[in-house]
């Protein structure tokens, strides 16, 4: 019962990062004409975060297991808010784009210690519902960061949301230090960073462990690349961003509603069902938003509206894809975390900045990427569970 009243926290902590770079979405078109540089060089500021942040999430795993969870996490919260003044105060685009790599950096430190810790508090039966309960609060915040960037954006331009950022970091890492004990085991740091990068390697060579790491990194780049293409389509659609941030809502709601079934949950036969569920909804939610289109429907409901149904599969499945992989590393959940979160990041990276080069002319180009990942999650996942139970494979 103790170990759950820190979950509220420990998603604090988690959210930072990700809210960081969803706040000031709706505004990336704003930010572009502001600096006087093209779309595609605009796109550098969602870019450069996922890599920086990918790179905090890897380096932020093996340090929290060899230091302990309570210093790093509070740490990479407290420089998060540092840097968010610095991108107040940035005084071109790249001042602006080396303001946000550090804010990114620091921002990954907080969802990878933030998963080792409920990973050192859960066993494995109620691992997957606390990584869900974490991510319904995550979702939570996300959710409602493009709305109220988009309002403060409106009434006080893009610049004050960074004011927001840097206070509310400033007292996650205060309550952190009041009420955070930590969560590490006493051997967990034996051998030191040697060992870590032993059992780094021996888990690199697990063919199943990889497989599931590279398939959640592809759902979650699905979803990035859509809400970050998106602002611009609107434009071209609806001439403004203004209700990006309500639209957004659909998809927030149905991942919070997927990550509800699964903290309701437990046992191996609710993971596979939850998971192929998941794997089916986020094909039907992407093909009837693309047939949509294809048909002549180019209003925002459209498209968000079954989009809703693609999020609520991702909920679904993604909490139980990376509870089943982060079981393989009891003894290092920390370093497990990394090679999941710098997965998911680099991949959303990569995707979102070569898809950013695509013209914005339509919903297409966004809904044509979802619509191949999902069929090649859903066939590859399937692949993957039928190699774990062959243990010549595994």
């Amino acid at each position: 019962m103790r170990a759950r009243r820190l979950i509220p926290l420990l998603a604090a902590c988690s959210a930072i990062g990700a809210v960081g770079n969803y706040l000031f979405l709706p505004a990336l078109p704003q930010i572009g004409a502001w600096y006087q540089v093209a779309p595609g060089t605009a796109q550098l500021t969602v870019t450069t975060y996922l890599v920086s942040f990918a790179f905090g999430v890897l380096l932020s795993g093996p340090l929290a297991d060899r230091f302990g969870r309570r210093p790093v996490l509070i740490g990479g919260v407290a420089t998060a808010g540092l840097a968010a003044l610095l991108c107040f105060f940035a005084p071109s685009m790249s001042w602006f784009v080396a303001a946000r790599i550090l804010q990114g950096a620091a921002g990954g430190f907080g969802i990878t210690v933030s998963r080792a810790s409920v990973g050192d508090l859960f066993e494995e039966r109620e691992l997957a519902r606390m990584y869900a309960i974490l991510t319904m609060a995550l979702v939570l915040g996300t959710a409602l960061a493009p709305f109220a960037g988009e309002v403060i954006n409106r009434l006080a331009g893009w610049r004050p949301m960074f004011v927001g950022l840097s206070v509310a970091a400033a007292g996650i890492a205060l309550a952190c230090l009041l009420w955070l004990p930590e969560t590490r085991l006493r051997q967990a740091h034996a051998g030191g960073f040697a060992m870590l990068w032993r059992e780094s390697r021996t888990l690199l060579a697990r063919s199943v462990f990889m497989g599931y790491v590279a398939q959640a990194a592809l759902m979650y780049a699905l979803f990035f690349v859509f809400v970050s293409l998106t602002p611009y389509v609107f434009v071209r659609v609806t001439g403004s961003t203004d209700h990006f941030g309500l639209y957004y809502l659909f998809l927030a709601a149905g991942y919070f509603i997927g990550n509800l079934l699964v903290s309701r949950s437990g046992g191996h036969h609710d993971v596979v069902r939850q998971t192929h569920a998941g794997l089916w909804w986020q094909l039907l939610g992407t093909f009837t938003a693309l047939g949509l289109v294809l048909l002549g429907f180019q209003h925002p409901l459209a498209v968000f509206m079954p989009m809703m149904l693609f999020s609520f599969g991702q909920g679904l499945a993604l909490p139980n894809l990376i509870a089943h992989g982060i079981r393989l590393a009891p003894k290092y959940t920390g370093v497990a975390s990394s090679i999941f979160g710098f997965s998911q990041l680099a991949l959303s990276a990569v995707a979102v900045q070569i898809m950013g080069y695509v013209p914005a002319s339509g919903w297409q180009p966004a809904l044509w990427f979802c619509a191949i990942g999902a069929v090649v999650t859903s066939i590859s996942v399937r692949r993957l569970e039928m190699n774990e139970i062959s243990p010549t494979r595994a």
